[in-house]
């Protein structure tokens, strides 16, 4: 009644003839050897020089861990590390005999054998840690005994080439135990945080009952089978005499202590590791996540984490102005059809999503264009009210696309990444935007065009016209008709003040001037390689470019006009400590000493009098410029000290409006000033301004006229930098500010 079937029978029969052959096939030593040197086994040589998968790591400036990069999650240790209790455990619950057998052990073949038999199916094996080494290592899974023969003759080939001990360590450090780890120290600090030798007796027996069935035994998993499992390896080392009834009954009550689940990424570092990997695996291949390499890259970890936090600030402050209700935040009445809010998902059913908005129960179906596999419970979300019942609390919400943004820090001296935040939650959105997104810098792009007249002999002082600029499209009967952000024209005005107030008009005209193409040019040797057209519209910033590729055009203007090309990685090591690569700073001059030192004062009135003036209060010399693009589509602020260069873009990624007024200096320039203000309160940043060059001449002038000063004019008087030979030497007068009296007034 309890035996097999009779229809199983004649199967059985045939396993028991094939096991017999095999035994006969094993018995002695030297049947075993000559039937072993029927078959050549090229593949042992290769643990001869035995180099397991091992993880790459990726660190900070300062060596802090980043990121780990793997296919299998391996930390290789000697078997002079592995604690006896690790190792008994193993052996009491895997192959108590290991240190007797050749490879197999025929009485467990054959025990395995008869309870298969009874069963009438395959119930246990009787595989050694030998057999089980062989496995993993060179055969597939198949379960046939064509490929358990082969098994048990890897097994003794092994045993005859190394010894037992060499053959455990293989095994500890090759054996797959679960949640992606692979051999026992990888597993001890995944489980348990903490290193093989600090393991106690509980977690060792826990450890030593994965092998059989990682996933089944997984204590993260299936924490009660895993416990059960724990006992019987208890039972078993007890059994063994391995250790005491007292200790046996100690170790079965101690509960699971599991460590937090390990982070192999720093998130607020994600966007920069996936670069970093993405660049690398075009170099190393598969060989990055197989090899055990040490990349140094150039970020800051702290500032990264600041620059995160600041950018996801900063984002959820741009919606509040576009009147989705803060998180905490109450209005002082009920809520209304189309009030939006901002909440956090507490439940996803499908594609709706529940939430708690005002002590409202909520309620908003996600759209066919975001996949619900990127959400999760706790994610931000944005939503506007179709439906509100007053009565029972509830509220449906209608899906909205929130604002996102970038944040770049470069140190100009070096052009190294010191952070890199390319949006505001990479699980949800992996498009790095700090590298890839085209957006148009706006008036942000105005400096280069000043410092490309200034270069040209111009000087702080030239007057220009802010007045009305009408221009026929070529080939069409279409008229272009740029206006001031404030639609307001300022007739003459100084270059600085262009800048400063960044008025359109003004610069329109310069740029007619110097030419576009000229104004190309020089974005070219500032490391602007987008591509551009030779319009007057590029006054305004109408081309597309990337963050960081934008951010580090600013670079000469903090470094005296030396620009330096933009790195992620110092250096790269192999795992025996070997410099594969090592980078160091290229850097060249692309602005005259004195052409970059009046841009820096320039856009250092930026900060002080101009559209930056939200950043005046930092305690540092600091400079810089807004940016904001038609319809409010763009906001930017790239702005420096001496020692380190930001830039911000917010914007939204279908590339439609904010919604609200969001010009550089109201939505970019608060993220940034957060990221400076921590830099350089945090005594990392020095932020002294540079010393002028030789060539730099000191003069008072009139600041509305750029003239000398003189008693007939009461305008207000301010020093200004030129270059020696391009200072004014007329004082101004009364009919000084008329334009038949400008110089290049259009």
């Amino acid at each position: 009644m309890g035996g097999p079937s009779l229809r199983s029978r004649p199967k059985a029969g045939r396993r028991l003839f094939i096991i017999l052959v095999l035994l006969a096939a094993l018995a002695g030593g030297g049947l075993g050897a000559g039937f072993s040197n029927l078959y050549d086994f090229p593949e042992l040589e290769s643990l001869t020089s035995y180099r397991p998968s091992t993880i790459t790591r990726i660190y900070d400036r300062d060596r802090a861990l980043l990121a780990e990069l793997y296919q299998e999650r391996r930390i290789p240790i000697p078997l002079s590390k592995v604690p006896p209790v690790l190792s008994r455990a193993f052996l009491a619950i895997e192959d108590n005999r290991f240190y007797e057998h050749p490879g197999v052990s025929y009485p467990d073949i054959f025990r395995a054998f008869l309870r298969n038999l009874r069963a009438g199916r395959r119930v246990q094996g009787g595989s050694t840690i030998t057999q089980q080494l062989a496995k993993v290592l060179f055969l597939t899974p198949e379960r046939t005994y064509r490929r358990k023969l082969r098994e048990a003759l890897l097994a003794l080939e092994i045993e005859r080439r190394f010894t037992k001990d060499e053959i455990l360590e293989f095994y500890f450090n090759q054996i797959y135990l679960g949640s992606g780890a692979y051999g026992v120290e990888a597993a001890a600090r995944n489980y348990f945080g903490k290193s093989v030798g600090q393991l106690t007796l509980a977690e060792a027996s826990a450890i030593a009952g994965l092998p059989k069935a990682p996933t089944r035994f997984n204590p993260r998993l299936h924490p009660d089978r895993a416990l059960r499992r724990r006992r019987l390896v208890l039972e078993r080392m007890r059994a063994l005499g391995y250790i005491t009834p007292e200790e046996e009954k100690a170790a079965g009550e101690e509960p699971l202590h599991l460590a937090p689940r390990l982070a192999s990424i720093v998130p607020e570092a994600t966007y920069f590791t996936e670069h970093v990997r993405r660049r690398l695996e075009r170099r190393y291949g598969t060989a990055l996540y197989r090899s055990g390499l040490q990349i140094h890259s150039t970020l800051d970890l702290e500032l990264q984490r600041v620059a995160s936090r600041s950018l996801i600030a900063g984002v959820e402050r741009a919606n509040a102005r576009r009147g989705f209700l803060p998180l905490g935040k109450r209005r002082g009445r009920h809520p209304r059809l189309g009030d939006g809010f901002q909440f956090r998902i507490s439940e996803l059913e499908g594609r709706l999503i529940r939430g708690t908005v005002l002590g409202y129960e909520v309620e908003m179906p996600v759209p066919a264009h975001v996949q619900t596999i990127l959400l999760r419970g706790g994610d931000l979300v944005l939503g506007r009210a179709v439906k509100v019942d007053r009565d029972r609390k509830t509220m449906m919400l209608e899906w909205q696309e929130s604002v996102q943004g970038a944040v770049v820090a470069l140190d100009p001296q070096t052009g190294a990444v010191r952070a890199m935040v390319g949006g505001t939650n990479f699980r949800r959105f992996q498009f790095n935007r700090a590298v890839r997104a085209m957006r148009q810098p706006g008036s942000a792009f105005k400096p280069v065009i000043m410092t490309a007249a200034l270069a040209m002999g111009y000087s702080p002082a030239h007057i220009l016209m802010d007045s009305p600029f009408v221009r026929r499209l070529p080939g069409t009967l279409k008229e272009w008709k740029p206006r001031n952000y404030t639609n307001r024209f300022h007739g003459p005005v100084t270059l600085r003040r262009t800048l400063q107030s960044s008025l359109n008009l003004a610069t329109i005209k310069l740029l007619e001037q110097i030419t576009p193409r000229r104004a190309i040019s020089f974005a070219r040797r500032l490391g602007i390689r987008s591509p551009m057209h030779p319009y007057l519209s590029l006054a305004l910033g109408s081309f597309e470019v990337t963050p960081i590729e934008f951010t580090a055009s600013y670079i000469p203007f903090a470094t005296g006009g030396i620009y330096a090309r933009t790195y992620l990685i110092d250096k790269v090591t192999d795992g025996r400590h070997r410099t594969l690569e090592e980078n160091v700073p290229q850097t060249h001059r692309v602005i005259p000493p004195e052409t970059a030192y009046q841009m820096l004062q320039i856009l250092r009135g930026v900060v002080t009098d101009g559209t930056g003036r939200g950043a005046r209060k930092l305690p540092a010399f600091i400079a810089g410029k807004t940016g904001t693009t038609n319809n409010y589509r763009d906001a930017w602020f790239i702005g420096f000290s001496n020692d380190l260069v930001i830039g911000v873009w917010l914007g939204r990624d279908d590339n439609k409006d904010m919604g609200f007024r969001a010009s550089g200096g109201t939505a970019a320039l608060p993220i940034w000033k957060s990221v400076m203000g921590w830099w350089l309160e945090s005594g990392r940043g020095k932020g002294a301004p540079a010393p002028p060059p030789p060539g730099i001449k000191f003069v008072r002038i009139d600041a509305r006229t750029g003239l000398l000063p003189s008693g007939e004019c009461e305008g207000k008087v301010v020093t200004e930098a030129f270059v020696q030979g391009t200072e004014p030497s007329e004082s101004c007068s009364p009919k000084s500010a008329l334009p038949g009296f400008l110089n290049g007034g259009s």
